[in-house]
């Protein structure tokens, strides 16, 4: 069984499709395709299945490649172990949404950076869930308990919902209803905004609600969006009304990384992020 094999296995994993794992590694698809069929042939059972237009991980290849993935952590560890007193090092990749990124972590990067001068971090942001089991990230921030999965995760907030809507006056025209689209009905916000009947009139319709705070910041429409510390409370010509209902938020960490130093004190400042919007 040859390294590179996996290494190529693990950029496969990565990219989904032979051409973008070709170009991550400097080779050529038809290469890539054919270390993946000799690598294959070392196991009684395939790596990959196409799926959805890509090569995916079976179930069996995500346990090869959790392996792989903590080899090259392990290794990359090595040669980051940091001479003495000069604190923590390594690179730490977090996926959320937008709106988490904007209001909660970006606000106190720098000051955390500054005083982990060996860290390094990427965040991505995206309202769709980042695959953990093709490590896209090394720590996730959902907005909902996984309901499977052998992550680490711990309960970050509990946030509260509010009725989000213009300060109108006498004659002004109906405001613009803001919903998730139909795939996210499920979530608090969405079941509030039906019971209030803005979901069945909805105009503007996204499954970011970054991009919805920004339509009520028009101070024209309305819409259902869990409460980030004052964040809400910022928005111009708009009444909020506080809900029963509230949103949870959970932190996932790989579980490889677990007792790593660099993503425990990540975890540890996302924590105190979401603390201090409390």
């Amino acid at each position: 069984m040859d390294w590179d094999d996996l290494r190529i296995a693990a950029a496969l994993a990565r990219s989904g499709t032979y051409a973008g794992a070709a170009a991550e590694l400097g080779l050529d698809a038809t290469t890539v395709a054919r270390r993946i069929a000799r690598l294959e042939a070392a196991f009684p059972f395939p790596l990959f299945q196409a799926t959805d237009g890509g090569r995916h991980p079976t179930a069996q290849g995500a346990k090869v490649l959790a392996h792989v993935h903590a080899i090259t952590d392990h290794v990359a560890a090595i040669g980051a172990i940091p001479s003495e007193g000069s604190g923590i090092v390594g690179h730490v990749r977090i996926a959320a949404t937008a709106s988490i990124c904007d209001t909660v972590l970006a606000p106190r990067a720098a000051e955390f950076l500054d005083a982990h001068g060996g860290l390094s971090l990427s965040i991505l942001a995206s309202d769709a869930n980042v695959s953990f089991s093709r490590y896209e990230a090394d720590i996730a921030i959902r907005m909902a308990r996984p309901q499977r999965g052998g992550f680490v995760i711990r309960r970050l907030a509990t946030l509260p919902l509010a009725l989000c809507e213009p300060v109108r006056s006498d004659g002004e025209a109906e405001p613009i209803a803001c919903a998730y689209p139909d795939s996210l009905s499920e979530t608090p916000e969405m079941i509030e905004a039906a019971r209030l009947g803005i979901a069945q009139k909805a105009r503007f319709v996204s499954n970011s609600a970054a991009a919805i705070r920004t339509v009520l910041t028009s101070g024209r429409a309305v819409a259902v969006l869990p409460a980030f510390g004052r964040d809400l409370a910022s928005l111009p010509d708009v009444n909020r009304t506080p809900l029963d209902r509230s949103r949870e938020a959970w932190l996932l960490i790989q579980p490889h990384l677990a007792k790593d130093a660099a993503t425990r004190a990540v975890a540890d400042w996302i924590e105190a992020c979401f603390a201090a919007m409390a």
